[in-house]
């Protein structure tokens, strides 16, 4: 009964701050993103409930990575505010060892790590695909949201369109730019001042109407160019020519299911391709879900340190804040390093793992031992140097 309690006791001063922590980190993850959907409705005109649909559609992404920065926050103020009343002490006092502490919040840790590998698994990339539908059907409904200002869109087949300024909600377009490549022998650039853009949906078709521009033709076989000027010029897309390309298009590995992706693996192996973007990310996948597990021993050890009696919430915060940075560091290192070939990727996605996992059974264990870290040594002496030098400063300068 006594081990119940005291589960239940440590999980519940961990799952408050772990709420909030989620939904803090996405929130500050997302203010960007949300910033350009705000775009879509201020200059585009688009719906707000599909601009809704966009941003739910994005969450699962981010939660990925806001899920084990949570936890860790939540282990560090959670156990450090029991740490700053002097209860960890208690607890061993009364014989809880820190094992005993360990196992709810290891138990705790293994339901957030199965949580976060069903979002790398499943619910990221299922999202990604279903937002690059969404994203292609407001491109194909609403085309200004496609288009993009001062430099060229290729997204369509054999077609550039350079556009210098977009007139808000999206349909009138200034300083046109269309470079023509369907025809096989013949190429042609149409220059225009200003550009109305329209959809017909009857004809599914994509309309421009140019004015007050000139078209340079250029057929392969003859050198030089003809001009032809005019007052209007209309041109005409089908959207039938447009979607279909787009739907023919492979989606990228962050977008492909598990299943998918592992056939993708297997099916380029027994062709004898290198896969490093496949396994780059079937191991990004799979790495992530053991991040809470590796945070749940770093936040342990560090609140059971002898050092960490004192710790505050601001402590808290910049501990959380270091070692979330020293392991995102780590992982940008181990795909720069993956993406170029230097490692196997599974080395590559799991060096963090190995490296803060190590750290951590090192400082857990220190704390079994309840020995003082020696590096606090170093940060005190680097505190009083700098406050010295403070000192010697100002009284130069008074001199």
């Amino acid at each position: 009964m006594k081990r119940k309690r005291l589960s239940r006791y440590l999980i519940s001063e961990i799952l408050p701050p772990f709420l909030f922590g989620i939904v803090t980190f996405t929130c500050m993850l997302m203010v960007f993103r949300i910033l350009k959907l705000i775009d879509l409705v201020v200059t585009r005109g688009v719906p707000l409930s599909q601009v809704g649909k966009l941003l739910s559609l994005i969450v699962p992404t981010f939660l990925e990575l806001t899920v084990p920065m949570a936890f860790l926050l939540a282990i560090l103020l959670g156990l450090g505010r029991l740490a700053g009343d002097q209860e960890i002490i208690a607890l061993k006092a009364s014989g809880v060892s820190p094992w005993q502490i360990l196992k709810p919040i290891a138990c705790l840790a293994a339901v957030v790590a199965l949580i976060t590998l069903g979002l790398t698994l499943f619910a990221r990339p299922a999202a990604n695909q279903a937002l690059r539908r969404e994203l292609f059907s407001i491109a194909k409904v609403r085309l200004g949201t496609a288009l993009k200002e001062k430099v060229f869109n290729d997204d369509f087949p054999k077609i550039l369109l350079y556009i210098e300024e977009l007139v808000p909600p999206g349909n009138t377009a200034k300083g046109v730019m269309i470079i023509d490549k369907r025809e096989r022998n013949k190429d042609d650039i149409i220059l225009g001042k200003v550009a109305f853009i329209s959809t017909d949906e009857e004809t599914n078709s994509l309309g421009f109407r140019v004015f007050d521009g000139s078209v340079y033709s250029r057929e392969k076989s003859k050198p030089g160019f003809s001009q032809t000027k005019f007052n209007i010029y209309d041109f005409k897309l089908d959207l039938d020519e447009l979607v279909s390309p787009a739907k023919r298009k492979d989606a990228g590995p962050k977008e492909t299911s598990l299943a998918r992706l592992l056939n993708t693996i297997r099916s380029k192996e027994s062709q004898g391709i290198k896969v490093i973007a496949e396994k780059m990310e079937l191991h990004q996948r799979l790495s992530f879900a053991f991040v809470p597990l590796v945070f749940c021993l770093l936040g342990v050890a560090l609140t059971l340190l002898p050092r960490s009696s004192r710790a505050s919430r601001s402590w808290a915060f910049t501990l959380c804040l270091f070692w979330l940075m020293a392991y995102y560091a780590l992982l940008s290192l181990g795909k720069a390093l993956g993406d170029k070939g230097t490692l196997p990727p599974w080395v590559a996605l799991w060096l963090p793992n190995m490296v803060v996992g190590t750290i951590a059974a090192q400082l857990f264990f220190k704390a079994i031992k309840e020995s003082p870290l020696k590096m606090q040594t170093w940060f005190d002496w680097a505190l009083n140097w700098g406050a010295r030098r403070r000192i010697a400063f100002r009284k130069r300068a008074q001199a």
